[in-house]
């Protein structure tokens, strides 16, 4: 069931663990599950969350052009869905490693906003 995956999803701490619960997920699919799905959105090896986000854009374009029905379109909405749930995961670890002291924004990506250490 998808909904147990999005849990999975929600409840990860890191990117590394998106990643975990990606890969969990991916290999729950079948051959004839991705024979059902085009070409390029045919999920390869999974090393990091550059992979989910090309994987990401990549559904979105093929779904948002899909003609398919049927079982094609149900694969393609439940791949798109898992992933889509997974870069917004992604995103949401993102901005919380993002942040300065008391949890505000520092002025430059990635740097903390306390002083340098001598």
């Amino acid at each position: 069931m998808i909904t147990s995956w999005f849990s999975q999803i929600d409840r990860a701490r890191s990117v590394s663990e998106v990643v975990g619960v990606a890969r969990d997920y991916f290999a729950t699919l079948t051959p004839d599950d991705l024979k059902l799905l085009p070409e390029e959105c045919r999920p390869g090896k999974l090393r990091d969350e550059a992979d989910i986000e090309g994987l990401h854009a990549t559904l979105v374009e093929a779904y948002r052009n899909s003609r398919s029905t049927g079982k094609e379109l149900e694969t393609l909405q439940r791949l798109t869905s898992f992933v889509v749930r997974a870069s917004i995961r992604l995103a949401e670890l993102g901005s919380s490693r993002g942040s300065g002291a008391g949890g505000a924004p520092s002025d430059e990506p990635g740097r903390s906003l306390a002083p340098p250490e001598n």
